[in-house]
């Protein structure tokens, strides 16, 4: 518990200044959105350049004529980890880029917007084909088998309207993802910092909800939500017990946003715990995440994670787990960006990775535009723990065993955005 104290003191501190000091920033001027990109010595405007024109201007034709908006993107990645885990070959602490040493089509994403001015409710429709599709249904319990099943999954499908109650009271309802954390699954124009996953994303907060969420302006500068929801990612009501979703949001201007999101509800026990005798298995998970943006090139980030649940850990007695993250992000050129991150994750009773162990890692990606579409990334990861949780493989005997507190791992990521 001191050890939550002193990360949350470092969250209300590192804001602190921030916030004082950027009252009395002048707003960025904004850039036009079809600005062309500069010059770059890696370049593919002549010849790839010209397929995004053609490609814009289908789209373009396309969503006039059905009156909606349409982006996504085509995601290509490899990873590869200095552990060489093999029989599963997996890489520990990964979700959707956890496949060591291979190719992988990640994903084609495909989604549909449509305005409420038009029609006074609007809609939204994301779907992923690919090993993202296949992982995301893993991930939110659909089933049970999952190479066997098709590689896709419906992301988000989902319904808004604003009611004119004082300010507007927003109203969304259907499959959604999560308001928890920094990082995200990604869409068009809007990708993480990095290629992998904090270990934050993965085992501290839900990925999706099925439920309702009204939200209202209190002020220019402050939102709240609240709504009602099934739970952590699985779409289905497998309790018979809703759960609460709320949060609240604090931009003071352009350069600084706080969000505080909580989730509270009876959840299912861990795969890696059975307990058929616990009663009370109440989950509650806070999220605040902090971003400040000091100057046009540079975007900061900070998140603190605190998550409880009864009878959820190894031994059958309550657990805990918490961690802290930081982003930094460094636009050189508008085509060349760079991204430090820094995390810890403590899982003390093993709720959630199945280990009681705190684990921490440092990732630095490159990120290049060789056109306004076509991005291209490459990224180096070190992790480290207190007790051996990172797999090790053995290439003759091809098993993998526990046997490492850290890892070394390189990523390769190709993304065409529409």
């Amino acid at each position: 518990m001191k050890k939550g104290l002193v990360w949350l003191l470092l969250v209300v501190v590192s804001f602190a200044v921030p916030v004082i000091t950027a009252q009395a920033a002048e707003p960025a001027a904004a850039e036009p959105a079809d600005k062309p990109l500069e010059p770059g010595w890696l370049s593919l405007d002549c010849c790839v350049g010209v397929l995004d024109g053609k490609i814009a201007d289908g789209k373009g034709a396309l969503e006039k004529a059905l009156g909606i908006s349409i982006s996504g993107y085509l995601d290509t990645g490899w990873t590869f980890s200095t552990n060489h885990p093999n029989n599963p070959a997996n890489i520990s602490g990964r979700y959707f880029d956890k496949d060591q040493n291979k190719l992988v089509f990640n994903d084609f994403n495909i989604t549909l917007d449509k305005p409420e001015k038009d029609w006074g409710v609007g809609f939204h429709l994301s779907g992923d084909f690919g090993r993202t599709g296949e992982l995301l249904r893993e991930a939110t319990l659909w089933g049970k088998t999952f190479h066997k099943e098709p590689s896709a999954e419906l992301r988000e499908s989902f319904v808004t309207t604003t009611i004119p109650i004082g300010e507007g009271l927003g109203i969304k309802g259907g499959l959604f993802v999560t308001p928890l954390g920094t990082e995200i699954l990604p869409n068009a124009g809007a990708f993480n910092d990095n290629i992998s996953r904090s270990f934050l994303f993965n085992y501290g907060v839900p990925l999706r909800h099925l439920g309702m969420i009204l939200s209202y302006p209190i002020h220019k500068m402050v939102g709240l939500s609240a709504g009602i929801v099934t739970g952590w990612d699985d779409p289905r009501d497998n309790n018979h017990t809703p759960a609460f979703l709320g949060g609240v949001t604090f931009t003071p201007n352009d350069k600084i946003s706080i969000a505080s999101n909580i989730i509270v509800g009876e959840e299912p026990l861990s795969l890696q715990i059975s307990i058929p005798s616990a009663k009370n298995t109440a989950r509650t998970t806070w999220s605040t995440v902090g971003t400040y943006k000091p100057m046009d090139p540079l975007a900061l980030s900070l998140e603190f994670t605190y998550g409880h649940q009864g009878s959820a850990a190894l031994n059958g007695g309550n657990a805990d787990w918490y961690g802290i993250a930081s982003i930094a992000s460094y636009s050189w050129t508008d085509r060349f960006t760079t991204a430090l991150r820094g995390e810890w994750f403590g899982d003390p009773d093993g709720a959630r990775t199945g280990a009681k162990v705190n684990a921490g890692e440092f990732t630095l990606t490159g990120a290049y535009k060789f056109t306004k579409m076509l991005l291209g990334r490459l990224e180096l990861r070190q992790d480290f723990a207190d007790s051996k949780v990172f797999q090790v493989g053995d290439a003759a005997a091809r098993t993998t065993n526990f046997a490492n507190k850290s890892q070394t791992a390189f990523g390769l990521q190709l993304v065409y955005q529409y």
